[in-house]
Formats: C-alpha cells, sequence, structure tokens
C-alpha cells in the first residue's frame, strides 16, 4: 500500500491492486455483456464474476444486486423504490441532503427523527408503522454508528445507507435496501452497488416499459477494478482514530464530535473554537495537510454542518478526517501540530 502523507481528505487514491487491474479491465471488459458476441460472452463471464465477488464481500445474494454509474442516484432508488403514498417516510437530522429532498418530494406523510448529542438517532421505541425509514449505518461526518436493535421485527420497511461504512459493518438482521458506494473501499468513483432485499414490495420509481430494477448503466471496467479493490480491501486500524482523538482533544479550543460513540474506524469531526474552518483548511493545505470541512454533503460550499447542529455542537471551526490505510501515529502527530500552530496564528490576527 503507497501511503499518502497528509492527506485526511474523504477521497483517497485506487486500491493500487484495483489500479493495475484498470487496464486491463479496459482491454477484456469493452464490449456489452448483454449482446451475443465472443466478446460480449467474455464480458458477460467477466461482469458475473465481479458481482459474485462483490457480493460475498458484502454479505449479499449476487441475484439482490443492482449495479449503478451514478451513485448520489442510488439514494433515490432505494429509497423512492419502496415509498408508496400511504407509507410515510422516515429520515433523521443526521441524513444527507439528498435524503432530505427525497422527503420534500413525498406526496405521503414524513417524519424527521431528532439525534441525541451522541449522534444515535430517536426511532420512537417502535410507534413507527407502514414506514420507509432511512438508515445510515455510519456518519459520514462523525463515524457515528447507529445502534439499531429497536427496529428489529418493526412492520416497516429499512432502506440502508451503507456509503461511508462499506465493508466495514454488516447489514441489520432487517432491511429492505442498502447502497453501498466503491469508494468506501478504495474502488473507482462513479459506481455504486445497491443491493434488493425485497424485491416484492421494491418498484422501479422512474418510468419504464422492460421489468427493470436499475437504468443498468454503468461502466464495466469500473465494476471489475471495483470487485479488485473489494478484494483487497482491509478495514482500517481502529486504534489510529483513538490515538488521533486522544491527540486532536489536547488541542486548545478543540472538541471532539462524540468521542465515546461507537464509530467507524476511519472518520471523526472535532470543532476548533475562535477560528473560520475555511481558513483553517486553506492554511493546512498550504502546510500540505489536506483536511475537509463543512458539510460532508455538500464540502465545496463550505457550508455549517446540520449533522453537527442537529447534535447539539457550535458548526464554527468545524473540520472533519478520513483516515486511510497506511496513515500512521507520525502522520497524526503532524497533523496536531499543524492544526495547533494554524489555529493560533489565526486567532492573533
Amino acid at each position: 500500500m503507497v501511503r499518502v502523507t497528509g492527506n485526511f481528505t474523504s477521497e483517497s487514491p485506487l486500491h493500487p491492486a484495483a489500479r493495475e487491474a484498470l487496464l486491463a479491465a479496459f482491454d477484456q471488459g469493452w464490449a456489452d455483456p448483454k449482446k451475443l458476441s465472443q466478446s460480449s460472452a467474455k464480458a458477460a463471464i467477466l461482469r458475473n464474476q465481479s458481482i459474485e465477488n462483490i457480493a460475498t464481500r458484502l454479505g449479499l445474494r449476487a441475484d439482490s444486486i443492482e449495479v449503478l454509474g451514478e451513485p448520489a442516484f442510488g439514494h433515490f432508488l432505494a429509497i423512492a423504490g419502496l415509498l408508496r403514498p400511504d407509507r410515510t417516510f422516515a429520515f433523521s437530522a443526521i441524513d444527507k441532503g439528498k435524503i432530505r429532498a427525497i422527503a420534500r418530494s413525498h406526496k405521503g406523510a414524513i417524519c424527521e427523527l431528532d439525534v441525541n448529542h451522541s449522534g444515535q438517532i430517536n426511532f420512537l421505541d417502535g410507534k413507527l408503522e407502514n414506514t420507509v425509514i432511512s438508515l445510515q449505518l455510519g456518519n459520514g461526518e462523525t463515524g457515528v454508528i447507529q445502534e439499531i436493535t429497536s427496529l428489529a421485527g418493526s412492520q416497516n420497511f429499512i432502506s440502508i445507507d451503507a456509503t461511508a461504512s462499506g465493508p466495514r459493518i454488516p447489514l441489520p438482521s432487517q432491511w429492505d435496501t442498502a447502497l453501498f458506494d466503491s469508494q468506501s473501499w478504495m474502488g473507482p468513483s462513479g459506481l455504486a452497488i445497491m443491493s434488493i432485499n425485497n424485491a416484492d414490495e421494491y418498484s422501479y420509481p422512474l418510468p419504464r416499459i422492460a421489468p427493470i430494477k436499475s437504468p443498468g448503466s454503468y461502466s464495466l471496467p469500473l465494476l471489475l477494478a471495483s470487485a479488485v479493490a473489494l478484494e483487497n480491501f482491509a478495514p482500517e486500524d481502529s486504534g489510529i482514530r483513538s490515538y488521533a482523538i486522544s491527540q486532536c482533544a489536547a488541542i486548545e479550543g478543540c472538541q471532539v464530535v462524540a468521542p465515546e460513540s461507537p464509530a467507524l474506524p476511519h472518520i471523526f469531526s472535532v470543532t476548533i473554537d475562535g477560528v473560520a474552518a475555511e481558513n483553517l483548511v486553506r492554511t493546512l493545505a498550504e502546510r500540505e495537510l489536506n483536511v475537509d470541512s463543512g458539510s460532508a454533503c455538500t464540502p465545496e460550499d463550505l457550508q455549517p454542518s446540520h449533522v453537527l447542529a442537529a447534535m447539539g455542537y457550535a458548526t464554527d471551526g468545524h473540520l472533519r478526517f478520513t483516515l486511510h490505510p497506511g496513515t500512521t501515529k507520525n502522520d497524526i502527530d503532524q497533523l496536531v501540530v499543524g492544526i495547533s500552530e494554524t489555529a493560533a496564528h489565526l486567532r492573533s490576527r
């Protein structure tokens, strides 16, 4: 694994094994696997093998998988395919903007679920009925993992957002659709995996003629590279996250978000008092320390985080970090020094 020193953003380079496989995938996977030529037959074999491998690694049935060429569109498909006018749509205050947009367009009732200071969603103690529930397994800003035992056995429909957690967390015992992003296991961007566990209740939400469940448009080479990346993926060391949190907590004016909550091993957020996050991010980048700020939904806009606000935290000075395979304690030490010195400098101006 080639280390990328100084990168604490959500983006990471392709897994080396996937990068090596990608050129070969373009050579072998250019044909349409639905056609009848020899090249198409070979492409179909490669596609089926990739789907089988992905299914095995994610704990899914191969026949439940739909491959998507637009990950963001997957949120709509996974949720809207379960929605009906007579079903309530429940989403949390820490869900992505894409999910909240779906709520605004729903013809039936909607229910926004609040969260506590630890980032845990209040599922109303079993009071939800005939409801499609959007459930984010691990939050992309704070890393907080949801404790969802209260949903077991409920008469509801659960759409899982596993785009941040990827293969790190197994799916719960009860779920109807699930969405994964290839980038969560260092695969290529522009590819998502949607799994439909309850086909009887799923209906393709866009106009169609054929009995389809997804558009079916995606890059086969990206699918092949994604399968290779997943096969070679190893979860990050949770000890590095714990070390990073302990070191960041010692920075003057720094507050770690939900430090005691169960969390993904590679994501956490902090707030720094007395400085603007935008200035922090830009000054740290000059020191070749790259971090994210603002909402995880729209990092390019550096908007205040609705996630932190919903949890009761201040949103000023918000930095979020993604730890990558190969991140070391020395990398963390350099980051902490950079933040401390940069924040002190900005406060003195």
